[in-house]
């Protein structure tokens, strides 16, 4: 496995644990009532498709350096439209909870979106070295 892989594996998985434990405290406590037993799933659909495409970036940046942001854009388009469509499926599948997933979703998008950036950011800045 790639040493840039392991790296990002081992900070995504300490993300998301971190991530999980304060859910699971707050969904415990303050939010007890607003509690979404999909949650857990939610998580483990982000980290599984950020570790993917992290995974598919680390390729292009061996392969073709050039052509990566173009790349890099393309897949994070396709990457939210699928996000967007897992999104819209659970709200119709479960209407009466659809704000509250839709709180949860968002944040854990943009929790995972910064973590992603800054990884593609510090792996860029690394070939460019």
């Amino acid at each position: 496995m790639d040493n840039n892989f392991k790296k990002f594996f081992k900070g995504l998985t300490v993300y998301t644990l971190i991530i999980l434990s304060v859910g699971v405290l707050l969904f415990l406590t303050v939010f007890r009532i607003k509690f979404l037993t999909i949650f857990p799933f939610v998580l483990l659909f982000y980290y599984l498709s950020t570790l993917l495409l992290h995974n598919y970036m680390l390729r292009i940046t061996r392969n073709d350096v050039a052509k990566f942001s173009f790349k890099f854009m393309m897949l994070s388009f396709l990457k939210m439209f699928i996000y967007i469509v897992f999104g819209v499926i659970y709200i119709i599948i479960d209407e009466k909870n659809a704000v509250n997933f839709l709180i949860i979703y968002l944040l854990l998008y943009v929790a995972y979106a910064v973590y992603e950036v800054r990884s593609v950011m510090k792996l860029i800045n690394n070939t460019k070295s």
